[in-house]
């Protein structure tokens, strides 16, 4: 009866092997993006011309970059998600004054797709994730600013950093031109950031609605 009991043990974790074998193969394991971001950002920095006295911020500026990600499948239509990218603008630029603007955001989701072998050629798909969006704004040159510390002035130059929480919501399409490789057609994201904690420029409280849009390739 032991020897019986061993051998539909045995035979048992035989079953269970090919089983994950057969899921496993089944379904990509893991994907990488790399690409272009167009990132429109609501800056909320407009009434700061006021202050300034001269016209430099816009409410919206454009912001071109870099976005990648990292997504481990843990089922053929759910992953888990990691999502990097980095977008820089000039606001202003004179023969005297430059001023930047810098967004870099690390951020961690799930990601639902179709990640079969055999999948479609064209393969939709949606994400939800949160984290950290990392904001510099720098000043060179003639930067008379006035800040919300009556007692501290920039006349020369000044950085701003802010750190925030953000999310995406958002997906796209990609489109398979190889095994193992995809094109994404087009990602467009929803991406407020949610200001706190205090800043130089008095930008605590406030919420930017900003969109991404993206283009690039898919290894799998």
């Amino acid at each position: 009866m032991k020897n019986i009991l061993t051998c539909l043990a045995f035979f048992g974790v035989l079953a269970f092997t090919g089983v994950s074998v057969y899921a496993q193969s089944e379904f990509r394991r893991w994907e990488g993006y790399g690409g272009y971001q167009y990132n429109s950002v609501s800056t909320s920095l407009g009434e700061l011309n006021d202050v300034i006295g001269e016209d430099i911020f816009d409410n919206r500026v454009g912001a071109h970059g870099f976005n990648g990600s990292i997504t481990g499948n843990i089922t053929k239509r759910f992953g888990i998600k990691f999502d990097y990218s980095s977008n820089n603008a000039t606001l202003f630029e004179d023969s005297s004054t430059r001023v930047r603007y810098r967004n870099q955001q690390f951020l961690g989701g799930v990601q639902i797709k179709n990640n079969e072998v055999d999948g479609p050629r064209w393969k939709p798909w949606a994400h939800i994730l949160a984290g950290l969006a990392n904001q510099k704004i720098r000043c060179e040159g003639d930067c008379d600013i006035e800040t919300v510390n009556p007692l501290e002035q920039f006349t020369t130059a000044f950085t701003e950093t802010n750190n925030s929480f953000s999310m995406v919501f958002g997906g796209g399409v990609d489109v398979k031109v190889h095994p193992r490789i995809d094109i994404r057609v087009i990602q467009v994201d929803y991406n407020p950031i949610f200001f706190g904690g205090n800043q130089t420029l008095d930008l605590s409280d406030r919420t930017q609605n900003n969109w991404r849009f993206s283009w690039g390739v898919v290894i799998h």
